[in-house]
């Protein structure tokens, strides 16, 4: 197991509202049956005390696993969709995960995730989302 430093630089869109940010966390990587697994903890106060855990599958298909305050697991596939639920402080919500693009990129402790999707729930886009994880060994 390695530490690394993740940098997370995000854009979420609804309808006309459009927020980005620039985040980083600690964590650390490792190699499990072949897929790269890293794990940290939300950095995004918003979020609380929350448990992420990020498996590589394949270049273009990632699991993310939320544990704590907020709980889901987030199937995302390039080309797929997903369903999934999203449990929250305020209730669950059924959400379908539609990737238009997943490019993982981590040769060995350092590399990249780039995560383009689409959030809908109840037949409502409710979000368009990009995500790029940067990750490099510490």
């Amino acid at each position: 197991m390695r530490s690394v430093e993740i940098e997370f630089v995000s854009e979420q869109q609804y309808q006309d509202d459009r927020e980005s940010s620039k985040l980083k966390a600690q964590g650390t990587m490792q190699e499990i049956d072949g897929m790269k697994v890293i794990s940290y903890t939300e950095p995004d106060d918003e979020m609380g005390k929350c448990e992420t855990v990020v498996k590589v599958i394949n270049n273009n298909f990632i699991e993310m696993r939320r544990s704590g305050v907020y709980e889901t697991t987030f199937l995302i596939e390039e080309g797929k969709v997903h369903s999934c639920i999203y449990r929250t402080p305020f209730g669950e919500m059924e959400m379908d995960i539609m990737a238009q693009r997943v490019n993982a990129q981590i040769p060995d402790c350092s590399g990249k995730i780039l995560l383009c999707y689409t959030l809908e729930s109840k037949g409502e886009i409710i979000g368009e989302n990009n995500l790029l994880m940067k990750i490099n060994e510490v």
